[in-house]
């Protein structure tokens, strides 16, 4: 007996009629939104929000434009200010060094809404700004991405600096790529902004030219600090004045201005990065590392972030903290090997492994051409008891930079250890002189700092430093003038060595040896 066969039919009509009632809400239109009579004059806003040109004024534009798009009377327009607006914050969070929040790429996703009008009229611009710079960009979001974008702008230069040219004056984003592209990509000593604005007669006029006018090539700090003061929603311009407060030596108004503009976005590693390093030129260590950590928080492998990083532990005297640092460097393979080989080696030496910070210092001299790691490599092999080699890494570190008093000293000394005379005197009379020009120097910072305005706490302690930095460079002085008597003395100079050894004849460390020397000198 075969099975009783069910029929399937009334089955799929069921199914069939079930579907067929799905269908209308499935593929029904959006209901448009209701009319709304205030269109006009929220374009108008949005529109004046874009000419206003700070970032937080670019956000409120985008929103709004958006927002309109739902109306069928503004589809057209507000979609056209959406796109132009995330693609010049886009371009602003570049020229910030910010952290991408993904402007560019809902820019061409509103173009794909309209395959015929946007695209011809926008994908290009879009194209441009993505070439736009990011700074401090390799250090932020890899070498390989700013590359390929430079390779880009450069293949097409002539082709969009003609389109821009053509259509500069027309609309906020074509005016404002035309500036940008060419403060990108057009060489410093070719640019020539006031040329460049000729073709804006009337974008010219508005803030969102100006910044980026203001921001080309060198900060036009007068004309940024007038937009700061005309409107104060341009919390971002604090950062640009900030680095120009850098230029101009004033480390305190740079810390100023940048932790105003920290405030306002905490996450912005071109900002926290610049606060670290204004930090370390303050000698405010701990401060410092702060301020890397808060970078490396958003960005792990920077490479700035970590060089600065390993220098404020270093000079907090944090050596196993800092040789912790410079392996994250390292791991990156590609970013200041030279300099992570380097302080490694400067950081092994403190903690007296000799040996292995001969190494690193060794591999430091075939990456960096300066005077401080030939003087680091002296001073390695000096504990090393390499006295010969020594002196070949201090005479060569002198002949780089002949103005550092402490590698003048240190060669003296070890050429008064091989007794090399003539030579002993030479070098160490004329760091005897540039130790004297040096603590000059040093009276001359403690009263610029008791003068200035800075925190009493910081002015207290740059000037203790200062005080000790003094103190240990008479010790080196002193010890200077003993060698300089010493080397007199074998050479039967004896008017010479009388003459220094008297300077030291009171001094605590050399004065019981100074006079033995001037009882033979009778």
């Amino acid at each position: 007996m075969y099975p009783v066969s069910v029929s399937k039919r009334p089955m799929r009509r069921l199914l069939a009629i079930i579907v067929a009632a799905a269908m209308p809400a499935c593929s029904s239109p959006k209901k448009p939104a209701a009319p709304d009579p205030h269109i006009p004059e929220r374009l108008t806003t949005a529109d004046a929000l874009v000419r206003a040109g700070c970032y937080d004024c670019l956000v409120a534009a985008y929103r709004e434009y958006t927002t309109l798009r739902v109306y069928p009377s503004a589809t057209e327009a507000a979609t056209a200010g959406a796109v132009r607006s995330a693609a010049l914050l886009a371009a602003r969070e570049r020229e910030l060094g910010t952290e991408d929040s993904g402007y560019l790429q809902r820019a061409h996703e509103l173009v794909a809404t309209n395959d015929t009008l946007y695209q011809q009229m926008l994908v290009p611009l879009l194209e441009i700004a993505d070439t736009l710079l990011t700074r401090n960009a390799a250090r932020q979001i890899g070498d390989d991405v700013e590359l390929a974008r430079m390779q880009t702008a450069n293949r097409n230069r002539d082709v969009w600096t003609e389109r821009l040219r053509a259509h500069a004056d027309e609309d906020p984003l074509t005016a404002y790529l035309w500036l940008a592209f060419n403060c990108a990509y057009v060489p410093a000593v070719r640019q020539n902004v006031e040329e460049w604005l000729n073709q804006l007669p009337v974008w010219r006029a508005t803030a969102l030219i100006k910044f980026k006018a203001a921001t080309c090539g060198a900060f036009n700090g007068a004309a940024l600090e007038a937009l700061l003061q005309g409107d104060g929603r341009f919390v971002e311009l604090n950062y640009f004045l900030g680095l120009n407060a850098t230029l101009r030596g004033r480390l305190d108004e740079t810390v100023e201005r940048l932790e105003k503009a920290y405030t306002w976005r905490p996450r912005w590693p071109a900002v926290t990065t610049s606060i670290g390093n204004a930090y370390v030129t303050l000698e405010e260590f701990e401060q410092a590392v702060t301020f890397f950590d808060r970078t490396l928080a958003v960005v792990a492998a920077h490479p700035d972030a970590l060089v600065g990083k390993i220098k404020a532990l270093t000079y907090a005297g944090r050596y196993a903290d800092s040789l912790a640092t410079i392996e994250q460097l390292l791991a990156l393979e590609r970013w200041y090997v030279g300099d992570a080989r380097y302080w490694r080696a400067f950081n092994e030496m403190q903690l007296a492994r000799n040996d292995e910070a001969w190494a690193d210092v060794q591999l430091a001299s075939k990456l960096l051409i300066n005077a401080e790691v030939p003087k680091l490599a002296g001073l390695i092999a000096y504990r090393r008891k390499q006295i010969d080699v020594a002196r070949t890494k201090f005479e060569e570190s002198r002949q780089r930079n002949p103005g550092d008093c402490e590698t003048g000293f240190y060669l003296g000394v070890v050429l008064a250890e091989q007794a090399v005379w003539a030579r002993t005197a030479e070098v160490l009379v004329e760091t005897g002189q540039c130790l004297e020009n040096w603590e000059r120097d040093y009276h001359a910072e403690i009263a610029r700092l008791r003068a200035s305005n800075q925190p009493a706490t910081r002015v207290q302690r740059q000037v203790a430093r200062r005080e000790q930095q003094i103190a240990d460079g008479r010790r080196k002085m002193a010890t200077s003038w003993f060698n300089v008597a010493v080397a007199y003395y074998q050479l039967a100079r004896k008017a010479e060595a009388r003459q220094y050894a008297e300077k030291v004849a009171d001094d605590e460390q050399f004065g019981e040896r100074a006079r033995e020397l001037l009882t033979r000198l009778r």
